[in-house]
């Protein structure tokens, strides 16, 4: 069992690939999803976005996945990397809400507007792999997911940590 799964979602190594099972996935897992991709500085619409298009494709390989929530935060962060890097266009405002995040929600508290901008003003790296530890992944399970090395991973959170300050890591 992947540690940063929800004991609701975990699922055996040789899944059924049922669509009731898929549809409790998504609905727990899809405003995580969005909020984490705030977090690596997408704006809410590309974050919905990319997050919606991630869970179409689980769906498709729904039964070939053995770790669902690992595998769709790495395809999502990849994608809105892919989308972040085609264009990218600045914005000093706060996240708007989407059908797929509503900004207030108890569950996705930690998406405060200052910590959103702290995070935009980092470099892309220590953005993403800050996300991901706010995510309560190891920095091993970070490089593993990244393909980079945990070294790398150490010290860009080290960087990260340092120019957001405590205040905004509470």
């Amino acid at each position: 069992m992947n540690p940063h799964e929800p004991a609701d979602t975990a699922r055996p190594v040789a899944p059924t690939g049922t669509d009731e099972e898929f549809s409790a996935f998504y609905r727990l897992n899809v405003k995580h999803l969005v909020g984490f991709l705030i977090l690596q500085g997408g704006s809410s619409v590309d974050a919905a976005d990319v997050a919606q298009e991630t869970m179409c494709t689980a769906y498709r390989r729904w039964s070939a996945i053995e770790h669902p929530r690992a595998w769709a935060f790495r395809v999502a962060s990849r994608g809105l990397a892919r989308r972040m890097f085609a264009v990218e266009t600045p914005t000093a405002n706060p996240p708007e809400p989407t059908p797929l995040w509503r900004g207030g929600e108890a569950d996705l508290t930690a998406l405060r507007t200052d910590l959103v901008e702290a995070l935009a003003a980092l470099p892309p790296r220590q953005r993403q792999v800050l996300a991901w530890s706010l995510y309560e992944y190891t920095p091993a399970e970070i490089a593993e997911e990244l393909g980079i090395d945990v070294d790398a991973v150490r010290s860009s959170l080290y960087k990260a940590r340092r120019a957001i300050g405590k205040d905004h890591l509470r």
